[in-house]
């Protein structure tokens, strides 16, 4: 049996008659899949119920070893940090979504990153106590970038264009991925703040579907196995209309 580990919630999928694969991002092991047992049977399993596993749900979960087929059987788990707002506000579940979405392209080590999981802590506790939410995605795309390694170089952050392929700022267009005018002002206005500033970028529904296009971009010219998440066109709905 392996020690409990704190663990976000990405997916689940079926599994059998009755039972679920969970897939976890943890502290202690990185990414993670769960076999849950009779969490879908009529007579279920009372240790665990479906509603635990939303979305970016924070757990403590305890677990076998994984078999040779990277599988552990989930033996206990509970929630660490209830939410009050995100399973009960459309906006907020969109995002979770959408980011787990994200997260499941992106974090593949089987290993602990203590900062990583830090700074997932505190988005999704600041998310959880925010009204003004809409800028919230974007600035955990950019700032994830830095424990993925290509956080943008800022060394020359006043020239007027960005490579999306190197993440360098240049005075000239140097390649086809290089971005300017509004997108690199939209861009700026992200980087170097910190989440008690986020309500202060203003910008529009626009201007922020934009952007987003621009880091979706991002993330594909970095991160080879990268996805566009199926719940794009739900965010769309319900923060760029």
């Amino acid at each position: 049996m392996e020690q409990p580990s704190k663990a976000f919630v990405l997916h689940t999928i079926k599994y059998g008659e009755t039972s679920i694969i969970l897939h976890c991002y943890t502290q202690r092991h990185g990414i993670r899949a769960y076999v849950v047992k009779g969490v879908r049977s009529v007579k279920r399993n009372k240790a665990f119920s479906m509603g635990m596993f939303q979305p970016l749900t924070q757990l403590e979960v305890v677990a076998t070893s994984p078999n040779r087929s990277g599988l552990s059987v989930l033996k206990s788990a509970k929630i660490t940090n209830p939410y009050s707002t995100v399973n009960v506000e459309i906006t907020k579940s969109s995002v979770c979504m959408f980011l787990a979405e994200v997260f499941r392209s992106v974090l593949n080590e089987e290993e602990e990153n203590l900062a990583l999981y830090a700074f997932l802590e505190h988005a999704f506790y600041w998310l959880d106590s925010q009204e003004q939410i809409a800028n919230f995605h974007l600035f955990v795309m950019i700032h994830l970038t830095k424990y993925l390694g290509f956080f943008p170089d800022v060394t020359s952050v006043n020239y007027p264009y960005f490579d999306l392929q190197s993440g360098q700022f240049s005075e000239h267009a140097v390649s086809k991925d290089c971005i300017s005018g509004d997108e690199i002002v939209l861009l700026k206005q992200y980087l170097g703040i910190k989440f008690d500033r986020i309500k202060e970028v203003l910008v529009s529904s626009e201007q922020r579907r934009k952007l987003l296009n621009v880091l979706l971009r991002y993330y594909h010219l970095h991160i080879q196995e990268f996805k566009t998440p199926k719940s794009l066109e739900v965010l769309y709905e319900v923060f760029h209309k």
